[in-house]
């Protein structure tokens, strides 16, 4: 989906971003992974899609220790088009775009300098990954007081680029809310997320 090119750029960033803070490579040492949406091979966002109501029916533990089976959908990060998983964070994201709405839990908050960052769920590769659907989100600021909102949900990806923006208690929660771009699964959709690290 060639159309994508600037989600999968922006999205690229956030991920680069939370990698970067992190000091990891990511499930299985996958440092070069994060680059490969970049390379404008045409990333979904920051997943693939989803089911329904955007939950797994196995709610235990997932695999390894990366987080409960609701959020990893079972996956342990080692499958082809799995770049990062993000369960087992102390984060909970809230999101609301359209009609549809979903609270994320074990989500990473990460900030440095001026660039904050919240990712939560399971990412991948638009077009490499062929597995069960999953969920994600991640947000960041910009340069210009705005926000960017990367979202998987409900088998849609929705993307808002130059949305509000605000952070709160000493930076441990932001808001964010703006319209999805052309370039979304759903145009012109708005999207909130409250993010409480």
């Amino acid at each position: 989906m060639a159309g994508r090119t600037r989600p999968t750029a922006l999205a690229a960033l956030a991920l680069a971003a939370l990698l970067l803070f992190s000091g990891c490579a990511g499930p299985g040492g996958k440092a070069d992974g994060a680059a490969s949406p970049a390379g404008g091979s045409g990333s979904s966002g920051p997943a693939g899609g989803s089911a329904g109501s955007g939950t797994s029916s196995s709610t235990g533990p997932g695999p390894a220790g990366l987080g409960p089976a609701s959020c990893t959908g079972g996956l342990t990060g080692s499958e082809p088009g799995v770049v990062l998983i993000v369960c087992n964070g102390p984060a909970r994201v809230h999101v609301t775009a359209g009609s549809l709405t979903k609270e994320f839990t074990g989500g990473q908050c990460k900030h440095a300098g001026d660039v904050w960052t919240a990712t939560d769920g399971v990412i991948t590769q638009y077009g490499t990954y062929k597995g069960p659907p999953v969920d994600s989100v991640s947000v960041n600021n910009t340069s210009s007081g705005g926000g960017t909102i990367q979202l998987s949900l409900g088998g849609k990806v929705y993307f808002v680029d130059g949305g509000s923006f605000s952070l709160s208690d000493g930076g441990r929660a932001a808001h964010l809310h703006g319209k999805t771009t052309a370039l979304s699964d759903v145009p012109h959709t708005p999207v909130t997320v409250d993010v409480s690290c």
